[in-house]
């Protein structure tokens, strides 16, 4: 257990392979299992910020960018490859 800003907190701690063993309540809490994936934010020089990715396919379908990227985009008219370099061609020259 260690202290922070004045509560007690459980403490996990890093084995000899660098692996962090996290406290039983706090895997319980966030319902981490083994093989959870999680990605590491650094803040400071002496903390990280953790994130547990849920990769349930029930979770992912309300993700909007999960949304975005499996469905189907909706075309009001085709247009030519050609006429699409002319067009970004011009929106890039008129910023």
């Amino acid at each position: 257990m260690g202290h922070f800003c004045g509560r007690i907190m459980p403490a996990s701690r890093i084995d000899e392979r660098y692996r962090i063993v996290i406290d039983k309540r706090i895997r319980k809490t966030m319902r981490i299992k083994a093989g959870s994936e999680v990605i590491l934010e650094p803040i400071d020089d002496r903390s990280f910020k953790v994130t547990v990715i849920d990769l349930d396919v029930e979770n992912l379908e309300d993700d909007p960018a999960w949304k975005a990227l499996h469905t189907p985009a909706k075309t009001v008219r085709y247009i030519l490859p050609e006429e699409l370099d002319r067009i970004m061609e011009e929106e890039t020259w008129r910023e």
